[in-house]
């Protein structure tokens, strides 16, 4: 509940530029203020599953070299997905073919990544 009151109290930020936008169609200042609370308690919700939920797949890319075959080329780290998290450990950053071969192995081992499959 206490993350929710800040979510709210850092929704109310953007009131004053809100209400400048707003107070040109008519609106007063507690109308915003009242539609920035009901949008908060809304997408409260909407952003906690954007940030948090782990059916959402988390890359990182980079142009680089390949840290296992050494290639230069566009490069792809997957940080998070369901039953697979490796947001704390040290990057390892892939080309697209040593990519492939992880995400198969993570695949046969049961964990449904969705990106990178050709």
């Amino acid at each position: 509940m206490k993350r929710f009151i800040l979510y709210l109290i850092r929704w109310q930020l953007s009131t004053p530029i809100l209400w400048v936008v707003v107070k040109q169609l008519g609106a007063s200042l507690s109308s915003t203020i009242i539609a920035n609370l009901i949008g908060g308690a809304i997408f409260f919700w909407v952003d906690k599953f954007i940030f948090t939920s782990q059916a959402i797949e988390v890359w990182h890319v980079k142009e680089g070299k390949c840290d296992k075959c050494g290639k230069v080329s566009h490069l792809w780290r997957l940080v998070k997905t369901v039953g697979y998290d490796r947001s704390g450990s040290k990057p390892v950053f892939l080309c697209m073919e040593c990519s492939k071969k992880k995400t198969d192995e993570l695949r046969a081992n049961g964990i449904p990544v969705k990106g990178k499959s050709r």
